[in-house]
């Protein structure tokens, strides 16, 4: 199977969810200007989204340096021996005891799920899936991850996200420890890694930096220490400098005619030349050509796309937002205002397709 168009003809969890479905092996591409990324699977599921060719772009690396895996001096000695050796990264890791094969497994089920989570923020780009099994990497700590549960996750980070930036609104922002308060037995080890840093003095950017922690879990940790009651807010962001309204100037003094004045009136009349010149010759093919820019764009779907005719496709996004959300959505313009369906493709299903609830179960789509 070969698919490949553009994701404002087919959303990225579409993509995933047929991949998943059909049970594919083979890599997806996906491009957004000079954004590249990869995500490879084997039968359903996703088993990485590292891409050996491009190992200087390996989202593994920064990702085992930002959460406090590798130091930066350890990953230089680690590609060192991997030009030398040529060997593979996770190869190198487990021969050279910088993390063990349990914590090396855990760090790529999470890496992998922060990049899907960044990947499903992209709105534009075009997407590309070879369904070769050859093409699946093998290394020497390998996972397999469920398709719809990492796309569960990452919906819910993405909704998440947007409720934690209403309350940590700056990263100039200081939270300090509440008084009298006292943190509770049970804490996730996310919120017993961030606590310490809550000093009343480091702004917020400094503590999702300091903390080893990629930005969602460091901000769910965040608030949710706030609910309990046991850190505060103790400075909001510094005020934007305000820009002074310049005075308005005097006007200056009528003096006689001198060469600056002839020279002043000289550029203006070359410079009204210029105008009346592009005036004439230069923005009639500038607004041709803008004409032919706006012209709508017409898209052939590839023979494999055009398989998945429109009903199946709404079927398919209703299904992939129940597993997610835990329940249909009210409407069906609904799937195109969270990413489940292109919206323009919601609208047109909303136009064409009955949709009924009665507050508990939901109809089928029906022509």
């Amino acid at each position: 199977m070969a698919l490949q168009g553009n994701l404002d003809d087919f959303s990225l969890p579409e993509i995933l969810q047929l991949i998943s479905v059909q049970q594919k092996s083979g890599v997806l591409k996906l491009t957004a200007g000079d954004d590249v990324a990869v995500v490879f699977f084997e039968a359903g599921k996703i088993v990485s989204t590292r891409d050996r060719r491009r190992n200087a772009r390996d989202p593994l690396k920064p990702y085992l340096v930002r959460t406090g895996h590798l130091t930066e001096a350890q990953l230089k000695q680690i590609e060192t021996i991997e030009a030398e050796s040529r060997r593979e990264l996770t190869d190198v890791l487990l021969s050279g005891n910088y993390m063990t094969s349990e914590g090396l497994s855990q760090a790529l089920e999470h890496q992998i799920q922060d990049t899907l989570h960044q990947l499903l923020t992209w709105k534009t780009g075009s997407y590309h899936f070879s369904g070769d099994s050859r093409t699946v990497p093998k290394f020497a700590v390998n996972v397999r991850l469920n398709t719809e549960g990492l796309l569960m996750e990452s919906m819910r980070r993405i909704d998440e996200i947007v409720r934690y930036r209403e309350t940590l609104s700056s990263p100039a922002m200081v939270l300090r420890p509440r008084p009298l308060a006292t943190p509770p037995k049970e804490m996730s080890p996310q919120e017993r890694r961030i606590l310490p840093l809550v000093d009343g003095l480091r702004p917020l950017r400094d503590l999702v930096a300091q903390s080893k922690l990629v930005e969602f879990e460091a901000f769910e940790a965040l608030h949710h220490l706030l609910d309990l009651g046991v850190v505060e807010v103790s400075l909001g962001a510094a005020p934007q400098k305000v820009t002074p309204i310049a005075p308005v100037p005097q006007a200056a003094p009528v003096r006689r005619r001198t060469a600056n004045s002839f020279l002043a009136a000289a550029a203006a009349v070359a410079a009204m030349g210029a105008a009346f010149a592009i005036a004439f010759w230069v923005t009639p093919g500038l607004l041709s050509r803008a004409a032919r820019a706006a012209a709508p764009r017409v898209v052939a779907l590839p023979p494999e796309i055009a398989l998945v005719d429109d009903a199946a496709r709404v079927s398919l996004a209703l299904e992939t937002y129940r597993r997610v959300r835990g329940e249909y959505p009210p409407d069906l313009e609904t799937l195109g205002l969270e990413g489940f369906l292109p919206a323009p493709a919601a609208r047109a299903a909303a136009r064409l397709y009955q949709y009924q609830s009665d507050g508990s179960t939901y109809s089928r789509v029906l022509r």
